[in-house]
């Protein structure tokens, strides 16, 4: 379990060590826990082997929507189906981010013309109040 101390808001942490130590793991779940579950950990420099800083604010959020904070060590869910090949799994997860991308521009659309009703609207309740 995490415990937070409550100076560490804006602070950042200048190494895995550190890193480590707030998260209470060792160095190498800390690691292992930005390479596999996307922690959020910025490096300095290029390469594997780069010093790397953490923000103690993006962990305290990395914790609360990764699900890592339930005081057990996370399940890596690997997405798996029956013998599928590279290039497959690859083209229907790009299907997904275009539909994905098209429903997102169609309810921009819809909002935005929503807002243009509504402004029509409120200028002709204000032309009838006057």
């Amino acid at each position: 379990m995490v415990t937070e101390p409550g100076a560490t808001n804006g602070r950042t942490l200048n190494s895995w060590k550190e890193i480590a130590a707030y998260l209470q793991r060792g160095i190498r779940t800390a690691q292992r826990w930005e390479r596999e579950l996307k922690m959020p950990v910025h490096r300095v420099g290029r390469g594997k082997r780069s010093p790397v800083y953490a923000s103690v604010a993006e962990l305290k959020f990395w914790l609360a929507t990764s699900g890592v904070d339930r005081g057990k060590a996370p399940e890596i869910q690997v997405a798996k189906k029956l013998n599928p090949s590279t290039i497959e799994y690859s083209r229907e997860l790009l299907s997904r981010v275009h539909e994905l991308a098209r429903e997102v521009a169609e309810a921009s659309v819809r909002q935005r013309r929503h807002a243009e009703l509504l402004q029509k609207r409120i200028l002709e309740i204000r032309k009838r109040m006057t």
